[in-house]
């Protein structure tokens, strides 16, 4: 593939703007941002401006730039109902495509966007990054000496604005707040304990049982997500987020196995990213070694995440985050909402 990678952006709103951007800014040997897609014209011109594009390649429909940009990979950042049918226009084209989470909001779009992948032979992969911080890193290297988990637990809390009105000055608030967006606690913030938390816990999830709904906010979406997890070796894991709840000691997952247990501090830069326990020690804060300032800095694991996708897509080996990975996140996903309605533990069956 060409180095500087050409790089197309479908969608320049806020995660473009506020941590994508800064990935790209330090990846300017690697890949370059040729052309970009946006409906609103004041995310064209902010985005434009930053990494120098032309007018001329700068589009209001991301199906004119796939027709007219020479592009060797997409980005997809845009509300999550959209995320299929760009991502399978994208694949026809025959560009690679990193797509923002989630893959899609249906299983039903998840398969289709696998056939068009694999049809068109593209690299595609989503954006999982709180597996690429420096805590989450160093995590994982020390999971073979705690051994095998039985228990994992994962809190992401917040509030949101209780206007999620269409006019609100925060646009994403209304679309992530909204069903036919494909929005909601448990697809978009949930979305990253789930998978945060599973890594650590080495073992796939086969049963959900969960409570998904909507409690305090005036929103067709859920705005709380309580799931019980039972894995494959017989752990349990629990996974707690919610929009209508402070997020006091909210962020971060960790795992208990037979020789002690682990947790990472996610979504702030926290002094305590990493911590352990063990039966000897007690609970210890853990040095970062190997990472710099730069990559301890990095607290949404972004610039690591693109840095590592790229190199992989420049070279044609295996992606970071293969689509699969996407793929069961939101099947556990599916079963919470099922097991919400159904009032019983809903199996996912092997992938």
């Amino acid at each position: 593939m060409k180095n500087p990678i050409r790089l197309g952006l479908i969608g320049c709103g806020g995660i473009v703007q506020i941590t994508h951007a800064r990935a790209y800014h330090a990846l300017t040997d690697t890949v370059q941002v040729t052309a970009i897609a946006d409906v609103v014209p004041e995310n064209l011109k902010k985005i434009g401006a930053l990494f120098n594009v032309p007018t001329e390649s700068r589009y209001t429909d991301y199906r004119d730039m796939l027709e007219h940009a020479a592009l060797d990979v997409v980005t997809i950042a845009t509300p999550h109902s959209l995320h299929a049918e760009q991502v399978i226009e994208a694949a026809n084209a025959g560009v690679a495509v990193i797509s923002e989470k989630p893959m899609a909001t249906t299983l039903e779009e998840a398969d289709r966007i696998l056939e068009s992948v694999r049809r068109n032979g593209v690299p595609y992969t989503v954006v999982h990054n709180y597996i690429f911080t420096a805590g989450m890193q160093a995590a994982l290297t020390e999971l073979d000496v705690l051994g095998e988990s039985h228990f994992g637990r994962s809190v992401g809390m917040g509030l949101k604005p209780t206007d999620f009105s269409a006019d609100h000055p925060t646009p994403a608030f209304a679309w992530r707040a909204s069903k036919a967006k494909g929005g909601g606690c448990i697809i978009d913030t949930s979305y990253h304990e789930i998978y945060a938390v599973c890594t650590l816990m080495r073992s796939p999830v086969r049963y959900v049982e969960a409570r998904v709904q909507t409690l305090r906010l005036d929103i067709d979406v859920d705005d709380i997500a309580m799931l019980l997890c039972e894995h494959e070796n017989g752990a349990v894991t629990t996974v707690s987020g919610a929009w209508c709840v402070p997020g006091t000691d909210s962020g971060w997952c960790e795992m208990h196995a037979e020789n002690g247990s682990i947790r990472v501090q996610h979504r702030h830069n926290m002094a305590n990213a990493l911590r352990r326990f063990t039966r000897i020690d007690g609970w210890k804060e853990l040095e970062l070694a190997g990472f710099d300032e730069a990559e301890q800095q990095d607290a949404s694991g972004h610039v690591r995440y693109f840095t590592e996708t790229f190199k992989a897509i420049a070279a044609d080996t295996a992606l970071p985050v293969p689509a699969e990975k996407a793929y069961y996140n939101l099947a556990i996903i599916e079963a919470a909402r099922k097991a919400t309605i159904e009032r019983r533990a809903i199996e996912i069956p092997v992938l």
